[in-house]
Formats: structure tokens, sequence, C-alpha cells
């Protein structure tokens, strides 16, 4: 194959999702005119706001090499403990633990599979449950409304035009992204997902960055499950179900490598904008609730095919 070829189809494997999105837009725009009109396309865009948050720290994880399949649930336990401390607390110091008591959950998830050297599967499986059970537990499996007006603005609210939840996500974006990128701390984290023993004997800790990954993450949840509650004025240990299937498609698709060391946050945003505007077109195109999640279903089952296409084609060149 000449090198031109070559060119031409490591361009196309690495670029093929985007140009999948752009057919899918112009599908969708043919079928229903509502689609490319500037509400609906905020909607989409506010619609993923509060996942793309947690989708931060999924795919912070992914590049270490790990998953991490509780983060619906940490989101649900955050979105109830933040509105039961809103009943007897001041808002500010109520938002604050609720963000620490979710970091909490992420040191013990981080700290068992970084200190006893498990997969990180097995571990966020069996807590992705006792974190769900818990907050049923705490709220008897009701949701906890009549939260305070001033708690339900935080998320109503908008600024030219722009919804504050689209603002929160944009500046999480710019944070991490500059983290990622030019901090000591971020390229040890391509490090440990590239290599984990030669990232060790460079000199990285590498338990600590590990566990502070899945803090971060954690952390990340107990945000995202504070600006949910605000926005459905109340706390559900429901609510978040099957978020780690939509964080983990959204990094896939945008190009993070399930087997850690690549990735970037870039991508993972438009990664979810693609579950954001093929969840949103089912919807105008009256797709069948059940083939939905078929298509859903598939669409992951297909980025982590052509996931794992790129990455042998890399090694290949």
């Amino acid at each position: 194959m000449s090198v031109n070829k070559q060119t031409l189809k490591a361009f196309l494997m690495k670029y093929i999702m985007y140009f999948v999105l752009v057919i899918m837009c112009i599908a969708i725009a043919l079928l229903n005119d509502k689609f490319l009109t500037p509400s609906n396309l905020m909607t989409i865009v506010k619609q993923i706001s509060i996942q793309s948050i947690v989708a931060i720290g999924m795919t912070m994880i992914i590049i270490t090499g790990n998953i991490d399949l509780s983060v619906g649930s940490i989101v649900a336990f955050s979105s109830v403990v933040a509105a039961m401390m809103l009943k007897s607390l001041p808002m500010p110091i109520a938002l604050i633990l609720t963000v620490l008591i979710s970091g909490v959950l992420g040191l013990i998830s981080g700290g068992v599979t970084a200190k006893l050297k498990l997969h990180s599967f097995l571990v966020t499986l069996a807590l992705m449950q006792a974190f769900r059970g818990l907050a049923q537990t705490l709220t008897g499996g009701y949701p906890i409304a009549g939260l305070p007006d001033a708690f339900g603005k935080i998320s109503s609210g908008s600024i030219v035009g722009i919804p504050y939840l689209v603002i929160y996500m944009i500046i999480f974006y710019a944070i991490f992204i500059y983290i990622m990128k030019y901090t000591v701390f971020g390229r040890s984290i391509y490090a440990i997902g590239g290599n984990e023993e030669s990232a060790r004997l460079s000199g990285i800790n590498v338990e600590k960055v590990k566990t502070t990954v899945f803090v971060i993450s954690s952390m990340l949840c107990g945000v995202a499950g504070i600006l949910l509650a605000s926005k459905v004025r109340s706390g559900d240990p429901t609510c978040a179900n099957a978020w780690e299937m939509d964080t983990i498609a959204g990094a896939i698709i945008g190009g993070t490598n399930m087997a850690g060391g690549e990735g970037n946050l870039g991508g993972t945003i438009v990664g979810l904008l693609f579950v954001g505007i093929l969840s949103n077109g089912m919807v105008l195109l009256n797709v069948n609730p059940y083939m939905q999640s078929v298509v859903k279903g598939l669409v992951i089952f297909g980025a982590v095919i052509i996931n794992s296409i790129q990455k042998r084609s890399k090694a290949t060149a």
C-alpha cells in the first residue's frame, strides 16, 4: 500500500465518527425540519450538560486503563445527600459537604482498586449496587421534594440566552482540558494508561494518581447530582440510571482508547453530542422507545469495534 493510501486510511479511521456525526445530522435535518432550529440545538446541548460533567471523570479513568460503573449511582446518591442536607443546613455548606462526601465514595473505589490491584470493573460493579442501594435506603425509595427556591435557581437561569447548565459545562471542560494537557498530573494519567510499569519506574506514584482520579470523578458526580437535584427540584434515588453507559459511550466515540493511554476531553464532548443528537433525532422521528435503546446499544457496539480497529492500525503503523 502506498504512503498516500496509508495516510488517507489513517485519517479516515481517526475521524470516522465525526463523519458519521455529520451524515447523521444531515439525515435527521432532511427528515424533520425542527432539528436544526436554534431552540432544539440548545435543548440538545442542555440535555447533555450534566452528563458531560460526569464524562470528564469517566474519560480520565479510562485513560488510566480503568473503568467506573458506579458513576450513575454516585450521582443519585449525591442528589439525595444534597436534598437531605438542604433541609437543615445553609445551602453553601450543604453543597460543599455533598461534593466532599461524594469524593469519599471515589476514595473507596479508587483506593481499593489501586492498593489491592483489583480490576476496577469488578470493584465498581459491586459498588454500583451498594451506592444505589444506599441512596434508596436513605429515602425509602422515594424522592425528597420541597427544596428551597434558591436551590432551583442554580440550574434554571441563563446569561445572554445561554443556560447556566451549559455555562457550567464549558467552565469544567476548560479547567480539566488545561489540567490534562498542561500539568504534571495530567501527563501522569496518560503515562499510567500507556504503560503502568514504565510510569512507576519513572517515579510516578501510580497508586496515588489512580486513587486521585477516582476521587475527582466522584466529586464531579457530586456536582452533577447537585445540578440534577436542582433541575428537578428533588433528590431522587432512581435518577441517573444507566449514565455510566452514556458517559463511557461518549468517551469511546470521542476517541478515548478503552485500553488506556489515549483520549482527550474535546473528543468526549463531541462523543456526548453524538449520543445526544442521536437520542434527540430518534424522538423527533418518533422511533419506538424500545428501539431507541437498541440503536444506542448498537452505536456503542460499533464504537468499540472502531476503537479496536484504530488501535490495531496504529500498532501496525
